[in-house]
This record gives structure tokens, sequence and C-alpha cells, in this order.
């Protein structure tokens, strides 16, 4: 697992820059797989495809100027246009946004994440699976951010990435799940979106921002601190509050819960979200989360294999079909967070704290 700090920079610049030049030639593969990806999922050529990513870049700024001139950092350091980064980030938004998405190609890239968020008896536990193209499991990083108030953050993301997913300090946790949206737009950078979650003090603040948001494309938002947890679902030009705690557990892969917002959504013809929805489901009807250790745990389930929780659909013809590429569950209050890169079935998750 590669680890990077950026606490000790002194500008969101600075930040940007550090990581884009330590990470500079795996940042230039990742892209380079991203590109090819994208242009068969979607039909772009390359040229349409970085000038519509260019796009994003206004939307950025004016969503949050720091985020922005981090992303540039990143750019500058790795010594790449700013357009290849933003499509680094935007990846599966941006593909939403052609109108000609061949179906046979999808077969080879589907991708998914499965969360699970447990009560726990009043110590609740979030928990992931970060799913994709396989191709993209050397690239994962756990990495430790400032904000614009002091509070530090983990993130588990990708070199060149803003972040996916994580926990602030003051025990603030979000995850999420890539929906594929029919309506999609020019929007805010979701790497973004979850890095500015993550400078709220409490989930209330975090779910009223994403409610407020421009999004690209779907996505399912699942922010939780201590006393509350929020689940919104989006699609590019709807969003919409879905749980807030009802129940004393919830489950969500990649398919929409909620009848508007999957108006404005499709599930690609070859994807397993109804089969992990559905395994998750049962694994928690038989016996709920004891703790974050037993969360990590359902995070490697083969139940049902390859159509699992932990899944690898890769293949030497398919090398970017559909792999468990990392996972995390975090105790929330004790903010305790467990990480790993690469499949999460039978593997020992590194640990990660705020208490130096």
């Amino acid at each position: 697992m590669r680890i990077l700090d950026l606490r000790n920079c002194e500008t969101a610049y600075d930040r940007g820059h550090l990581h884009g030049a330590r990470y500079a030639g795996e940042i230039a593969s990742l892209i380079e797989i991203r590109i090819y990806l994208a242009c068969r999922i979607s039909g772009f050529s390359e040229e349409s495809l970085l000038r519509v990513a260019e796009h994003h870049l206004p939307v950025l700024r004016e969503f949050d100027e720091d985020l922005y001139q981090e992303l540039i950092g990143i750019a500058e350091g790795a010594g790449v246009s700013t357009g290849k980064i933003v499509l680094l980030n935007q990846y599966t938004d941006i593909r939403d946004l052609s109108p000609d998405t061949p179906l046979a190609a999808e077969a080879d890239f589907d991708g998914g994440c499965t969360i699970l968020w447990s009560a726990c008896e009043g110590k609740p536990v979030f928990a992931q699976t970060w799913d994709m193209h396989a191709s993209a499991m050397p690239y994962v990083m756990m990495m430790r951010v400032p904000d614009v108030a002091g509070k530090d953050a983990w993130l588990l993301s990708l070199t060149g990435c803003l972040g996916m997913a994580g926990q602030n300090a003051a025990g603030l946790s979000i995850g999420i799940n890539n929906l594929t949206s029919t309506d999609a737009q020019i929007g805010v950078v979701w790497s973004a979106i979850v890095r500015k979650c993550l400078r709220e003090s409490s989930a209330a603040c975090a779910k009223d921002m994403l409610l407020d948001c421009k999004m690209g494309s779907g996505h399912h938002y699942l922010v939780a601190d201590k006393n509350e947890v929020y689940s919104v679902e989006s699609s590019g030009t709807k969003r919409k509050l879905i749980f807030s705690g009802e129940k004393d557990s919830f489950v969500h892969s990649n398919h929409c819960l909620d009848d508007e917002i999957a108006s404005c959504s499709r599930v690609p013809p070859q994807s397993t979200t109804h089969d992990r929805q559905q395994a998750m489901e049962q694994t928690l009807a038989a016996s709920p989360i004891a703790d974050v250790n037993d969360a990590w745990l359902r995070l490697g389930s083969h139940e049902g294999y390859p159509r699992s929780i932990c899944t690898n659909m890769a293949t030497p013809e398919h090398p970017h079909a559909a792999a468990t590429c990392a996972g995390i569950a975090i105790d929330i209050g004790a903010r305790e967070i467990l990480a790993v890169a690469g499949f999460t079935h039978e593997v020992r998750p590194e640990r990660f704290g705020f208490d130096e």
C-alpha cells in the first residue's frame, strides 16, 4: 500500500505538485489505461474525450478554489495536461456523457462497489469494497491530507486522484458507489466532492452539501458520523436523500434504490450489482455486524464467486475486467481505519488512525 502524507505542504497547489511529482510514472500509466477504456466504452475519440474533460475545470474552480489548485498541481507535478488529470478523476462520469455506448464492450469493464453501514449497538461501522477495472489495482494508495480548517483526513485513493472514500479527524466518514446515469452533464469532479465533504464536522452538513452540489453523473454517497448517517443517490440532474438511519444497517451496490433516480439511470448488462446487494443483505440477515473486524471479513466474501462481494473477473484475454481493487472499513467512533490495496478475501488489512 502506497502512503502519501500531504500535511506539511504549505498550499493546495504544493500538495498537488508533490503528489504528481512523486507518482508521475504511475499517473501517466493510469491515464493511458483510462483513455483507452473510456474511448472503447463511450465511443469518444481521444481528442474529444480530453476536450470534454477540460470543460470540467471552470466548474471545479467555482466549487472549490483549493481543490482546483490541488488538481492543477497534480497535473504540473506529473508533467501531464490538466484535462488528463480530470479524466483520471472523473473517468466514470465522463464515459456517461457520450450518447454512443457500445454495450458489447461493457462486458469487459463492469465495475462497482459494495457499501455496508451498521449501527453496531451504538458503535457504528462503515465499510466498502472498491471494484473497478482490474488494471487499476497497482495504483491504489492511502493519502493523508489537511483541510482548510486544519482537520486532517485519511482517504483511499489512486495515484493522481483527489480521493475516493475515507474519514476525517472529526470522525466523519464517506463512501461511494458508481451509478450509470442517462442524464450526465458537465459537473463537479466527484473526487473533489468527496474531499469537500470531509471538511465538514458532521454527517448532516455533508449531506446538505451533497444535496446542493452540481453532480456530473450518477453516484451514491454515504456519509456517517458517530451519531448520524445519510445516504444520497444522484444522477446527473437529480439527487435525493434515501436513507437517514431508519434501520440498524444499510447496504448499497451499483443500482438505484430510489425510483426517481432510477428513471435517469441504467444498469450495464454484465453488472453483478444485484448479486452483491443480495449477498450482503443475506449475510446481515444471518447475523448482525459485531465490529469493524467483522465488517472487514464480510467485504472478503466469495459467496457466489465470481459474482461475489470480493471478485476478480479479469483474465489474460480481458485484463481490464472488473475486480475488487481495494477495500476500506472504518470504526467511526474510534476513528480506526482498515484498508488494503487489492483483494479483500482472507487478507489482513493495514490499520490507519489519527493518534500519532
